[in-house]
């Protein structure tokens, strides 16, 4: 059992960790899986006496990942802000452009 959560919990932190960088909303599934993993894998080495160095580098793990995710959920996107000021300035062009339009409909009338 041990080894088992070992493995799937080492899995899960990795994945966790990688998500954290790419997919920001998906990082937390394997977070939460590699957290409850390693526990298991910590109290079932300490009550066998076995090393518990893996357990808890799993859980170190995944909570920088868990910082990460964080960390990348409260960043200003500035890419958006960049889009929405785009529009906001092309839509003022366009409506100066119809002004001076209709400023030289009527200056010919």
């Amino acid at each position: 059992m041990r080894t088992f959560c070992i493995i799937i919990g080492s899995i899960a932190a990795v994945l966790g960790f990688l998500f954290s960088f790419f997919l920001d909303s998906f990082a937390f599934m394997p977070i939460a899986l590699g957290l409850i993993l390693g526990i298991a894998a910590l109290v079932i080495s300490k009550r066998n006496g076995l090393r518990d160095s893996v357990p808890k580098l799993i859980i170190a793990l995944s909570f920088l990942a868990a910082a990460i995710t964080t960390m990348n959920m409260f960043r200003e996107n500035k890419v958006a802000d960049d889009v929405k000021q785009t529009v906001k300035e092309k839509e003022q062009q366009e409506k100066e452009d119809v002004k001076e339009i209709e400023k030289e409909l009527e200056g010919l009338e």
